[in-house]
This record gives structure tokens, sequence and C-alpha cells, in this order.
């Protein structure tokens, strides 16, 4: 696999950002690849993923390329003051990778997941743009952040106010609030997963009970572990294998020439 940092200049923030990113260097894999968008946690940039992870190793021979962006302490969202972190990663970087690389610009190609802060931006951007990602997961991610007891949320997100205002839950950034618009037709492939001592759990469990009352189809797993890069780096494969198989890349993968 090969692997580049690319700066760019995102007209949505207004302002220089990078992006990651691992593609495959073996002229015998089969073309156009798919993309799977991979985000952070708060505390992060765009390089963690491959600093504390063995991604680069598990997408090894597939015809996959994995995206990382630098999603800053922004939530993947357009702040109602500050930068528009949504539009950068659905114009901006999206648009850079479709008309940069020989990949499938379409929703039957890319797939989106990620962790903590990164796992609430994958299902809340993958649920509202729904027309652009076919596969979605999320490990340990906060996606009860703007429901629930609000003060804790701002304790843990400084940032909370300035980016989703002071009434946000049942708004437009909710997952909650956004699954009760869609119809059964429309939803991605979705995965969720969380730790057993992960202080995130209880959100994570009221999400796929909002699931299941409602009746869309989905994968829910709970793990041993807490919210720590030895969770993330084990159970981001079985998001992979996920993604290989809603991308439809099994046959893809052993094709040669």
């Amino acid at each position: 696999m090969a692997f580049a940092t690319i700066n760019y200049f995102s007209h949505s923030l207004g302002k220089a950002s990078s992006v990651n990113v691992i593609f495959p260097d073996d002229p015998k894999i089969a073309r156009p690849w798919s993309v799977f968008y991979l985000l952070h946690g708060l505390s992060d940039d765009h390089t963690i993923w491959q600093r504390r992870t063995s991604i680069e190793r598990y997408v090894e021979n597939l015809p996959l390329m994995v995206v990382m962006p630098d999603g800053g302490r922004g939530w993947y969202t357009n702040a109602v003051e500050g930068y528009a972190h949504e539009d950068d990663l659905i114009k901006d970087i999206i648009g850079l990778v479709d008309r940069t690389f020989p990949v499938k610009a379409e929703r039957g190609g890319r797939a989106i997941g990620g962790l903590s802060m990164g796992g609430y931006g994958a299902i809340k951007i993958g649920l509202k743009h729904h027309e652009m990602f076919a596969s979605v997961n999320s490990h340990s991610g906060a996606l009860g952040f703007l429901r629930g007891d609000l003060e804790k949320s701002k304790q843990l997100s400084s940032e909370f106010t300035r980016i989703f205002g002071k009434s946000p839950s049942g708004g437009p950034e909710d997952p909650f609030a956004i699954i009760e618009t869609l119809d059964h037709g429309r939803i991605p492939s979705l995965r969720i997963d969380c730790g057993t001592e992960d202080f995130l759990l209880d959100q994570n469990r009221s999400f796929h009970q909002q699931l299941e009352k409602m009746k869309f189809a989905h994968e829910y797993a709970e793990y041993p572990g807490s919210h720590n890069w030895a969770y993330w780096d084990s159970h981001v494969r079985e998001a992979i294998t996920f993604h290989v198989k809603n991308l439809k890349l099994g046959g893809e993968a052993a094709k040669k020439g």
C-alpha cells in the first residue's frame, strides 16, 4: 500500500488543511477503488489512525483507499459560530478525492466510519448524506452527545455551544432526530460497536434501541474493553470486513489485472 499526506486549501474552512491517505500501489489491484473515510476523535488529528493502529496492514491487497481527514475539534459539523467541518468533508475532501484518484465516485463506492467524536461524525454524516454512502460504522461513538446531560457534554467539549447552539437535541445534527426523517429504503448499512467498560456505552445502547424500535436494519456489538486504542485497533478490522461486504469488494479483492 502507498501512503501520502495531502495538503490542500479548504474552501469550506477558508484555510489550509491536511488529509492522510492510504491507497493500493500494486498495479494488479483492480481499479476503480472504493473509499473508506475514517474519522478521528476529539483530541486527535488526521495522523492518529496510522500512529495507533495497523490500518495500512488491515486494508492490504484490497481495492480500497482509506482517507483520514483532520476534523479538528469540530465534531464534523458546520458550527453555528466557527468552521464548517461537515462541508469540508462532504465538499472539499470528497470532491478532491473523486477528482484526483481512480475511485468510484458514487454511493456504492463510499464507506465512512470513526471513533468517539468520529463515530458520532460518521453516523451523523452517513445518515444526513445517505445518498453518498453505502456503508457506515461507529466505534464508541458519542451518539447521544446532544441529548441528556448537556452540561456534561459541555465539560467534555468546551466548544459545544459555539458549534451546536444552546438547544441541539432534536435538531439537524442529532442522530436520533435524523433517523426519524429517513425511510427504510434510504438508510445505509450500519454497524455500531462499543466496549463494555466504555463511558459512552449507554449512548450506544440507546441508539441501538432506537434503531430497533424503528425497525432499521443494523449490526450492533459490545465487546470487552474501554475507550482506548487497544479496543479500536482490534475492532476496526471488523468494520473493514463489514465495509468490504457492503461495497462488494470480495470478488474484486481477489481479482488480478
